[in-house]
């Protein structure tokens, strides 16, 4: 927990610092999950041991293969090279196999640990700004490039499409929207933007509430003339 914001959030080391990835305060580099470390010893332990699954696989089998010859040259017309050779072969491939299928499963398991991680930090800036967000200030709140942002609002508004919402603002930027985050549910009298449907990428005018009765339904009173001249 932040003592700045009192945000559940991840953090984000910047060099020895860490810095909560919803205020943007820093923190102790230990106080949370770090959205940088989050998976990485199980996506390193996953390519150590693709790389030694490869090495087993292709040395082993290389060494049943010489070990075999080496027996059958020496015991012609005997089945001693296959005795030999067969036994190293399985239990090389069996091996080999055994850590390719480990280091695959510790690889995907590291890639959900950081992108739950990375899901938790946008929710929880999300939260704390209670507006919409762009990817440059989610790529500047967790240390990563806009592009990669953007893919991974995108991605999370294509599997969560109660929860995040996609829109284009009144100068044209995206924004990312959060419904169910307080202070983003309200209604709005600017001028409509686009919603984009991130299943199907098409865009369309986003909702409005332009008579009374719906006013009234959503229990908002229309502001007075003067009032929307003020604004």
């Amino acid at each position: 927990m932040c003592p700045h914001c009192g945000k559940n959030a991840p953090i984000v080391h910047r060099g020895l610092a860490a810095y909560c990835t919803a205020c943007g305060r820093e923190r102790l580099p230990l106080a949370g999950t770090s959205v940088d470390l989050a998976g990485k010893p199980s996506r390193v332990g996953g390519v150590v041991a693709g790389v030694l699954g490869w090495l087993v696989l292709i040395g082993g089998t290389a060494v049943a293969l010489l070990l075999g010859l080496i027996a059958a040259a020496l015991f012609p017309g005997s089945i001693a090279g296959l005795a030999v050779g067969l036994p190293i072969g399985f239990i090389a491939v069996a091996l080999g196999v055994l850590l390719l299928v480990s280091g695959r499963k510790l690889s995907r398991s590291g890639e959900k640990a950081s992108r739950d991680a990375q899901a938790r930090a946008i929710f929880s800036l999300a939260s704390h700004r209670r507006r919409p967000l762009t990817a440059q200030e989610v790529g500047a709140a967790l240390d990563l490039p806009a592009p990669e942002a953007d893919a991974l609002l995108t991605e999370l508004a294509k599997e969560r499409p109660d929860e995040v919402g996609v829109e284009i603002g009144e100068r044209g930027e995206i924004l990312y929207t959060f419904p169910r985050i307080s202070g983003q549910t309200g209604v709005r009298f600017p001028r409509p933007s686009l919603r984009i449907d991130p299943r199907d990428g098409a865009s369309v005018p986003a909702a409005r509430l332009d008579d009374d009765e719906e006013l009234e339904e959503a229990g908002v009173s229309r502001p007075s003339p003067r009032r929307e001249h003020l604004r």
